[in-house]
């Protein structure tokens, strides 16, 4: 063969080389490109979550919690508060959780009562003598079968018996609850997503739906630090400020 023609072939040959791997090459990269965004696309972007700021329902009513201030210096008995605001607060729920906050581990008989001024008897009355947990509790109304009635105000307590001999040396913290149902308007515009629903109940005033779809959140994501920053500043404004210290 012509050694200028063997010479015109292997140039050709390199030539068609260089092109596989060039394609290759651009391949290889729009793999892994792709790769990288389906990985980038799996990563969770981070929800956020405004803080709520608690509108009071415009009642004028009188203060109704007891309990659940700021301790004196050098008190040494357990601190028990009712997370409740100092008036009546509201739920939209026939069946609401209620919370309080214990500040230490405590041995004692614990009593719960939620009571209708109408009646004599408390609705509902659980007594314990288990040990009592540090920091908040909370109590299902719907796990004892009990409902409440709409435009009806309930007095609930909490209380710590040391001495059932002595009932003057009791710790005992109270508030009310009213169950009013949402009008058409508010149920139009209740958001849907969960992180949006303590920030749209705190608008309507409506404090134990508010504080509920808090714990909700803080319960699924535990770690977060912001939620529970956010819920102690929502304590903070209804004058728990001992309760957002203790949990924080």
């Amino acid at each position: 063969m012509d050694r200028s023609i063997l010479k015109f072939v292997v140039l050709i040959l390199l030539s068609c080389t260089a092109m596989l791997t060039s394609a290759a090459d651009k391949a290889s990269g729009t793999d892994k490109a792709a790769v990288k965004v389906s990985a980038d696309s799996k990563v969770k972007k981070p929800v956020r979550v405004i803080a709520p700021v608690y509108v009071p329902p415009r009642r004028g009513a009188p203060l109704a919690r007891v309990g659940g201030g700021t301790r004196g210096t050098g008190d040494k008995q357990p601190f028990v508060a009712v997370i409740t605001p100092e008036h009546a607060g509201l739920t939209s729920t026939a069946q609401p959780s209620l919370y309080w906050y214990v500040s230490e581990v405590v041995q004692a008989r614990f009593e719960f009562a939620l009571i209708n001024d109408d009646e004599i008897d408390p609705i509902i009355e659980v007594v314990s003598d288990k040990q009592v947990n540090k920091g908040l509790n909370s109590l299902d109304l719907s796990d004892h079968g009990v409902k409440l009635v709409p435009g009806v105000a309930y007095q609930w307590s909490v209380a710590l018996v040391s001495d059932a001999g002595r009932r003057s040396g009791d710790i005992v913290s109270s508030g009310q609850i009213e169950y009013v149902t949402l009008s058409d308007e508010q149920e139009a515009q209740r958001p849907i997503a969960a992180e949006a629903m303590a920030g749209f109940y705190a608008g309507q005033g409506y404090w134990y739906d508010t504080f509920a779809a808090m714990e909700d959140m803080i319960t699924s994501n535990p770690g977060d630090a912001t939620l529970k920053s956010q819920r102690a500043a929502l304590l903070e404004q209804v004058g728990l400020n001992e309760v957002s210290a203790g949990i924080q």
